[in-house]
């Protein structure tokens, strides 16, 4: 007893000591409710949904011989509630284009880490916007290694997209704000790379889809891989 309290101080520091960690340890299955919540929108490794990812994303990649390496370490995906909101506006948009069926699994071609996330739990808004060659709006490529030049390194969003009708456009105009008269989407060509990221000095030809509607794209998973 007496080197207890020559340690602690007293029985007073004791007293506070146990106190204190009777405190944390009441606090713990709250912290692990916390946790486990969070967990819900991260994909187990191994797990069909998580293979579909990967297959996808392997397919694209592996193309590239000096991008083989490249592996998959983590897949987060939006939370339930919110993706089904994101979903039925998305849904209503699709509806009204001129071909509603034509939805397709595309990279986004943009953005750093915190808007990313920001998309990801919050879905695409207007402020998403970026003026590119082709025009003010979102662009997005079926291509990872090409959505990979534009996005923060280490991180792709890959999303749904509603595509309808879409004009192919060669000519380059960067205040173009809608899709052509009787179209959907726009099919660009090849444009410049002015993001310094570390695939920006490759060049990879891949046409790119352009959207003017922030409601015709919803996030599916932000992909997380080790260069």
């Amino acid at each position: 007893s007496s080197g207890i309290n020559a340690e602690y101080g007293g029985r007073e520091d004791v007293d506070s000591a146990e106190n204190e960690l009777m405190s944390l340890t009441l606090m713990e299955p709250k912290d692990n409710m916390v946790k486990a919540v969070d967990t819900d929108t991260i994909l187990k490794v191994g797990e069909e949904e998580w293979r579909q990812v990967e297959d996808q994303f392997r397919a694209e990649v592996c193309k590239v011989p000096s991008y083989q390496s490249i592996r998959i370490s983590s897949v987060e995906k939006p939370n339930a509630t919110k993706q089904n909101q994101l979903r039925s506006s998305f849904s209503v948009r699709c509806n009204a284009l001129r071909d509603p069926d034509l939805r397709i699994r595309l990279y986004y071609c943009g953005g750093k880490a915190g808007t990313l996330h920001r998309i990801l739990k919050e879905g695409f808004q207007p402020r998403d916007m970026v003026a590119g060659d082709y025009g003010v709006g979102l662009y997005f490529t079926q291509n990872p290694v090409r959505a990979m030049q534009y996005s923060e390194p280490g991180l792709l969003l890959q999303c749904e997209v509603g595509i309808g009708m879409a004009e192919s456009v060669l000519k380059m105009d960067q205040n173009r704000n809608r899709p052509p008269v009787g179209y959907d989407s726009v099919l660009t060509g090849d444009r410049n790379v002015d993001h310094v990221g570390i695939y920006s000095h490759q060049r990879h030809n891949e046409l790119q889809y352009l959207i003017f509607d922030s409601t015709q794209a919803i996030p599916i998973y932000l992909v997380y891989f080790n260069i």
